[in-house]
Parts: structure tokens; sequence; C-alpha cells
């Protein structure tokens, strides 16, 4: 009985992650869930290669589902344990933080996405650096590593930890000044940016092998004189692999764009093209100059994307280009000749979003700074982290990203959780007085 009372919040998770999955394990397919069944170019190779192993192994997508959804589960009983050990939280405030992160995962556990694993992922990572913070050596140094490795993996937008990860090491290196710790850390984050870039090439050139032997393939769809098929195929390819920053930027700028832009392309078929797309978009009315609410440019996005994608593909075949590098262009010369009204467009997305999990990571990072910096304390470490965390996605999401809630689960429930602590820290602390 003792052991059931002091685990009772585990065993409840766990309940909880099996009924949800006596509930439905069978997969739920996005529009998204394309890209990590294909062979797409952009995507880290983690998730795409779980799916093909389940598959592999068990021959159903329901398999995914499971494993993904356990992992969750893992996590969140892993950092529930965590931060109730390590702040001393009795059983009502361990449930709260419990079921508070239980909730993301009822809407998107069964979905074949990136997001529950990445979620799983961003729990045990917080955990470990947790650990890191209050207790240096090397086991925790190497989880910390596998996990970050884990989430740079899974999803592209998990970048940002590049300078979350810095600063953490930083903080780390002034609370543990040492040459050990300097050399621990140094190895560390040389381990991560290695391990990293070698998967994601490598994965890149296993996909570009296997598709160059990909005999199924139909390229009767158009003749390119002088060119094989392999060579007809590779440009079509490319054709359709244009994602990654340059695809937000693009749609960014051609949201904010008029027509005195037309006048930055030098080359005609630009000029052309430009138009074209641009009067398209007019038509629909989705353009910045028709901006009458806050979901007027989540709207337009898809727009953008949808009506510019015959016009792009056709001038990358004129220019014998991709339609990325073609959106790398106008990217650049709209925002550098519109710098003003793209930062204003940019505050704007998150005004019109989640501007609230902006301004309170914000202050709780000048609050832990200036504690941290007068007293050298552990907590405040782990606030300027865990600020820094949820600013860098919002940022990266702002900037490079589509807004959409589920992009934010990595960071804001974490955030959120740590500001009951805070709050529970707090409260005690007053009651001794």
């Amino acid at each position: 009985m003792t052991i059931i009372k002091n685990n009772i919040i585990e065993i409840l998770v766990a309940v909880g992650v099996l009924l949800i999955l006596l509930h439905s394990s069978d997969a739920v397919i996005y529009p998204d869930s394309q890209r990590f069944s294909g062979e797409n170019l952009h995507d880290p190779p983690l998730y795409p290669a779980m799916i093909h192993v389940m598959k592999l192994i068990f021959g159903s997508l329901n398999s995914v589902i499971i494993l993904q959804t356990l992992f969750v589960g893992s996590g969140i009983i892993y950092f529930t344990r965590t931060v109730a050990i390590h702040f001393n939280l009795d059983t009502i405030i361990k449930s709260f933080v419990a079921l508070f992160l239980f909730l993301p995962i009822l809407q998107f556990y069964n979905i074949l996405i990136s997001e529950p694993i990445g979620y799983a992922f961003s729990l045990l990572f917080v955990s470990f650096v947790i650990k890191l913070i209050y207790s240096l050596n090397i086991q925790n140094i190497l989880w910390s590593t596998i996990f970050v490795i884990a989430l740079l993996l899974t999803r592209n937008q998990f970048l940002f930890l590049y300078p979350v990860i810095l600063l953490l090491y930083l903080g780390i290196l002034i609370l543990y000044s040492s040459k050990k710790t300097f050399t621990w850390l140094l190895v560390s984050f040389l381990s991560i940016s290695i391990i990293h870039s070698v998967s994601i090439n490598l994965s890149k050139y296993i996909k570009k092998n296997n598709y160059s032997e990909d005999k199924s393939i139909d390229y009767s769809f158009t003749t390119v004189a002088g060119a094989d098929d392999i060579q007809v195929a590779d440009r079509y390819k490319n054709l359709s692999n244009d994602g990654g920053v340059f695809f937000f930027t693009f749609i960014d700028a051609m949201y904010i764009s008029t027509d005195k832009d037309i006048e930055l392309f030098e080359n005609e078929n630009f000029q052309n093209t430009f138009t074209l797309i641009l009067n398209k978009l007019d038509n629909k009315k989705a353009l910045v100059k028709y901006y009458d609410n806050r979901g007027h440019y989540s709207l337009s996005l898809k727009k953008i994307r949808n009506h510019s994608d015959i016009f792009l593909k056709d001038l990358a075949l004129k220019e014998n280009t991709t339609v990325i590098n073609i959106k790398k262009e106008i990217s650049i010369k709209i925002i550098k000749a519109n710098f003003g009204k793209y930062t204003k467009h940019i505050f704007k997305k998150f005004y019109d979003s989640t501007w609230l999990f902006v301004f309170v990571p914000f202050f709780m990072m000048l609050a832990s700074l200036i504690s941290f910096i007068r007293y050298k304390s552990k907590y405040s470490l782990l606030l300027i982290f865990l600020s820094v965390f949820a600013l860098a996605n919002h940022t990266v999401i702002y900037l490079f990203g589509r807004v959409q809630p589920r992009y934010f689960i990595y960071t804001d429930f974490i955030l959120l959780v740590f500001i009951l602590i805070t709050f529970t820290i707090f409260i005690k602390r007053e009651k001794k007085y």
C-alpha cells in the first residue's frame, strides 16, 4: 500500500495513457503526415525512421501511435517526479502538474505528426536540465545531450536550442567554475553539433539515393530537351522540395508586398511571375492592406501558398533553378526593401496569436537574470533557461513558421508549470514568517 500511495500520480498517468489507447489507437492522418511517410529532404530523420521501423516490425501505423503515446506518458511521469523531488511538491501540486501536462496529449496523441514525440522529448530534456543545474555530473550531461540531439532530429523547429544550450552552459559554468566543467560542457556542445549535422546530411544522402533508384516514378508528365528520365525527375523533385526557412519568409514577403515591389526585379520572368502572383492575391484579398482582424494572416497564408505554387514552378523551369531558390530571392529583395513593414508584420503576428506567452517569459527572464547576477541562484538559472527556451521557440515560429498552437506545447506548458511551482515555493516561504 505504501508503494501505491507514494506513486499514485504515476499510476494515474499510466492508467490515463492506457484508457486513451483503449479508446482509440488508430492513426489520424493530417495533411502534414505525408511529410513523414515520404522522402521529404527537409524534415529531420528521427520521426520518419520511427514510423518506418514500427511499420516494418508490426505492419501498421497503430504501433506508431501506441509508441508515441507511451513516450509522452513516460515523459510526464519522469518530469512530474523530477520536479516533485527537487522542489518538494506535495501530492496536490504534483497532481495538478501531471494533469496539466496530460491535457495536450488528449488532442494529438493519435495524430501521425511529430508533435507527440517532440513533446515527450521536451519533457525529458527539461527534466535532465533541472538535474544538471542542481547536480552537475557526467550522467546528467550525457542525458541532456542525448535529448537535445533527439529534439534536433525530430523537428527543424528545435534549431533554436543551439543558443539556448550555449546560454545554459554559460550559466552552469558560472555556478560550477572549473576546467573539468568547461571540458565536459564543450564536449557536450560539440557532440550535439557534430551528431546533428552528420545525421541530417546522411539522411539527405540516403533519401536522394533512394529516390534516384526508384523505378516506379512516372516520368511521362514532361520532357526536357537533352535530359534523361532521372534528370527530369530530379528537377521535378527539386520543385516539390521547397520547404525550409524561405518557404515561410516568402509568404511573409508576399503578404506585405505592393505593386511598387515589381521594380525590385530586373529579370523579366521574375517581374511577370511576381505580377501574376500579386494580382491573384489582390483578387483574393490576401495582402496586408486588406488586414481586418486577427485571423487575416492565417487565412492569407493558405491562399498565398496555394495560388503562388504553379507560377513559381513555371518560373523555376524557365530559369533552370528550384522553387526554394526563387522564394529565397523574392524574400530577400522584398524584406530588404520593406524592412520596417516586415518588422511591424512580425510584431502583429505575435500580437494576433499568443502575445501573453512572449511578455510573461520576457519579464521572468529579466527578474531571474537580476537574481542570478546577485545571488548565483540555481533556481534563477533554471527560470532563465525556461524563459529563454519559450522565447526562442516563439521567435522561430513568428519569424520562420506558421503560427499554430501545437507548435508551442513544447515550451509553454512547461513554463506554466514552473509559474505554478514558483508561486508554491513563494507561498511556502511566506508561511514561515
